[in-house]
């Protein structure tokens, strides 16, 4: 499995605090602008569908989601919420080839290693339509490293990312960047990209 196994653990302990704290969250800028990137009706792989809020705007925008997590407590929050049942699967049981309009992945892909984060890339390249759309974000910095709960996290620049996805064969639309406090109460700043499998 990619993603750690301590890290899935925090999560379902602190699936309390994770549900107040993304209920005071603002409309996400991210995933407006990732809905205008992908036809109506779209298929979407909410990739760490987390308690499934993204999930659930999809559905009412008219895209078809398709919630996973690693984190059992996770799902059973996400499908109180959906009328779909979310799956409880890791990155690396993704499975699918040429199936998805778009893959929507906010703040997951930053739990995996660095040196396992090209092979996902792959798997994310091979799930997508030609043309499809990818969106994930991850937090700026370097190296690797958990935080005061346990969580681990891979940071990256913005240069270090763009060449491992002209190697995947996907090209960065856009790009945006910010800063928020998360789960272990710290301020860090973000960049998401944009990104359009190319062949």
């Amino acid at each position: 499995m990619s993603i750690d196994r301590k890290t899935i653990d925090v999560y379902d302990k602190c699936i309390s605090e994770y549900e107040k704290l993304i209920s005071k969250e603002l409309k996400d800028a991210n995933l407006d602008i990732f809905m205008k990137m992908i036809e109506r009706n779209g298929k979407v792989l909410d990739l760490g569908c987390g308690t499934g809020t993204a999930s659930l705007e999809l559905l009412k925008n008219g895209f078809t989601p398709f919630p996973i997590d690693a984190s059992l407590e996770m799902v059973k929050v996400a499908e109180t919420l959906l009328e779909i049942k979310p799956k409880q699967i890791s990155f690396d049981e993704i499975d699918e080839h040429d199936f998805y309009d778009a893959i929507w992945a906010n703040f997951s892909l930053l739990h995996i290693k660095k040196n396992k984060f090209s092979d996902i890339l792959k798997q994310l390249f091979f799930a997508l339509k030609e043309g499809g759309i990818l969106f994930f974000s991850l937090k700026r910095g370097t190296g690797e490293s958990r935080d005061k709960l346990g969580r681990f996290y891979s940071y990256y620049e913005k240069s270090e990312i763009e060449k491992l996805l002209e190697k995947a064969s996907f090209r960065t639309k856009t790009f945006s960047v910010g800063a928020s406090t998360g789960l272990a109460g710290e301020k860090e700043n973000w960049m998401g990209f944009f990104c359009e499998k190319i062949r």
